[in-house]
């Protein structure tokens, strides 16, 4: 028996790569696709037949709406859509009918990341650190949804967190201690490049993850789907899927 998934986003780049990779595999079926565009779309889950898993690659406001028929379905929902705070979320109430797993980036690579972050954050806790991304020219947002899912970690790992710094030009002081500096770069084609760097006295770390083709987003996205689509109501992160805390 596949895994039955409604698919929100169906249209987009990452909703296209998913309906490939599902129709090459028995173990998922999309029996539903949503979105504001495209041949064939439904306009939300509201009009979609029975489903297992809701994979949502959408925008804040189409998951915003999405959350609580999910909820009402008790099925599980993977939500990749970068922008929604944590207190929106929780002012929802809906997820705690579902299991939810919240996901800025759906990478396997870009999950081991996150938690090597961490360690590494608690193990230089006198070490400056800079986030450097790097997406395509037509990416909108900026800083990734990913980069700010490492600061936010890395200041989870600080013993006293520092401030995001965005922007040095108009600050005419040192460094302050624990500032997690963060820059962007757009630019032609690239599917998506995250640094974290950590400089020390004399020397310098790095930890580099460089996605090659958008197709490792929705492969992890059909892991995670078939993870969260055994869980109990509750709500989940990639670390849990790879078991790393």
């Amino acid at each position: 028996m596949s895994i039955r998934i409604a698919l929100i986003g169906a249209n987009g780049r990452m909703g296209r790569s998913i309906t490939e990779l599902c129709e090459q595999s028995q173990d998922f079926s999309i029996v539903a696709k949503i979105d504001n565009f495209g041949a064939g779309m439904l306009a939300d889950l509201s009009k979609a037949p029975d489903f297992d898993v809701v994979v949502d690659f959408s925008t804040p406001d189409a998951a915003m709406r999405n959350i609580p028929i999910a909820a009402e379905q008790k099925s599980a929902y993977l939500l990749a859509t970068t922008g929604i705070s944590e207190d929106a979320l929780s002012s929802h109430k809906a997820h705690k009918n579902l299991a939810l797993l919240i996901a800025s980036n759906t990478s396997i690579g870009v999950a081991l990341m996150q938690a090597l972050c961490a360690q590494v954050t608690a193990s230089l806790p006198h070490w400056d650190c800079e986030i450097q991304e790097t997406h395509h020219r037509n990416k909108v947002d900026s800083p990734s949804g990913t980069a700010l899912t490492l600061a936010k970690t890395i200041q989870n790992a600080q013993i006293n967190p520092g401030k995001l710094v965005y922007d040095r030009s108009a600050i005419h002081e040192p460094r302050r201690q624990n500032e997690i500096g963060m820059s962007s770069l757009r630019g032609g084609s690239v599917a998506g490049e995250h640094s974290v760097f950590w400089f020390g006295p004399h020397e310098r770390l790095e930890i580099r993850h460089v996605a090659e083709d958008r197709a490792i987003f929705a492969r992890g996205a059909l892991r995670a789907a078939a993870w969260l689509y055994k869980q109990a109501p509750g709500v989940y992160s990639m670390n849990d899927v790879l078991n790393i805390h």
